[in-house]
């Protein structure tokens, strides 16, 4: 079971963490820049005060499997008894990767392929984010790519031993970073929620992350935001990650990595490209169009949850509401504004879908609302 430490500050406790699992040896997974802006390098440097740690931050913002090989290969060489990550969403995976890989490196690809199950190493792993966004401490998911091809490995072994969250760490991101960061969170929350694959214990922690998005996304952004909104943040973000952790994601997730990948927007802003009007279909859908074999009543329940939550008093008009919101983080809601400025350049994005997530959607979505939320 994971151990979490919670609160800002928290981070200058990694010495303990190493103490208690008697590590000799830490390997250090780091981004580049990011790691000293978080102000993260030097409160664990102050915490690691010795030669036995090992850094590695040489890889891509999207790991590949041969960064991920180099990186076994320099925690071999070093022999490392503890891995610990500490960054963003890709910082994460590719500790996850080292730890993934390390028993059978030689057989890394059909690892990533998921032809081959993963043995333990024997090796903890501890995680610390330092953005509020993607949740990926608490889920046993880890992303990499073999040249062009993107590849999400899945097991129990990548949940960590340890997971440390400090607000203070997500101080330093920009205000278009920060509402980026967090309106992934509130969409994986929200999502979550909904999704076909939810449970009990997923919905209860999407619903405490919405909460938590709900009364300090706001908060957050403003010039000095106060700890309470800081740390309020870091635990929506690792609440969101439980919930997907069961549920996975649904529509809006399944559009978005399309609309990254052709139009450079950030992920967490590309999900709200379509989550407001797929929001309000969600909100005003009819009994004959709800695929949730739990049936209309289960999804109603949580519709009017997310909306009590959320402060939406007319289904019909949960899109406009949602849209405003995004207006009053300076965060963009049409299409047109990145670059899918034409009907066709709309369509494409249209019929780039991950049919995946869109299988754990609640509401069969057809042609006519594919449309309507592409603006078609």
């Amino acid at each position: 079971m994971t151990k979490i430490l919670s609160g800002i500050g928290s981070l200058s406790q990694l010495s303990d963490i190493r103490a208690a699992f008697d590590a000799k040896t830490v390997m250090l997974v780091t981004g580049k820049a990011s790691y000293a802006a978080s102000g993260a390098k030097s409160i664990v440097d102050a915490a690691l005060q010795d030669d036995n740690v090992v850094q590695f931050s040489d890889f891509d913002v999207n790991p590949k499997i041969e960064d991920a090989e180099r990186g076994v290969a320099i925690a071999k060489e070093a022999g490392v008894d503890l891995i610990v990550g500490v960054g963003g969403g890709s910082v994460m995976d590719m500790a996850k990767l080292i730890k993934a890989f390390y028993t059978a490196p030689e057989k890394s690809k059909e690892l990533a392929k998921g032809e081959l199950a993963m043995t333990d190493p024997g090796i903890p792993m501890v995680l610390v984010p330092t953005t509020a966004g993607s949740g990926s401490e608490a889920t046993h998911f880890a992303v990499v790519y073999i040249g062009l091809d993107k590849y999400s490995l899945a097991s129990q072994l990548l949940l960590p031993d340890g997971v440390i969250l400090d607000g203070s760490l997500i101080a330093s991101a920009s205000p278009y970073q920060m509402a980026c960061n967090g309106l992934d969170a509130l969409a994986q929350a929200i999502e979550s929620a909904w999704a076909a694959g939810s449970t009990e214990e997923s919905r209860a922690y999407s619903f405490r992350a919405v909460s938590l998005c709900a009364k300090y996304l706001k908060d957050v952004l403003a010039p000095g935001a106060g700890e309470d909104a800081l740390q309020g943040m870091m635990e929506a973000s690792n609440l969101a990650g439980k919930a997907i952790n069961i549920s996975k994601t649904t529509a809006a997730h399944a559009w978005s990595y399309a609309i990254t990948s052709h139009h450079g927007v950030p992920h967490g802003h590309a999900v709200w490209l379509t989550l407001p009007r797929i929001f309000e279909m969600h909100a005003t859908a009819s009994a004959d169009v709800v695929t949730d074999p739990r049936g209309m009543e289960h999804f109603t329940a949580i519709m009017a949850r997310l909306m009590d939550i959320w402060g939406i008093t007319s289904p019909a008009d949960s899109a406009a509401h949602l849209k405003a919101y995004l207006t009053e983080i300076n965060v963009e809601s049409d299409m047109a504004a990145i670059g899918a400025d034409t009907a066709e350049k709309r369509a494409f994005l249209s019929k780039q879908v991950n049919m995946q997530r869109m299988s754990n959607n609640p509401v069969g979505l057809t042609q006519t609302h594919m449309d309507q939320i592409f603006n078609l």
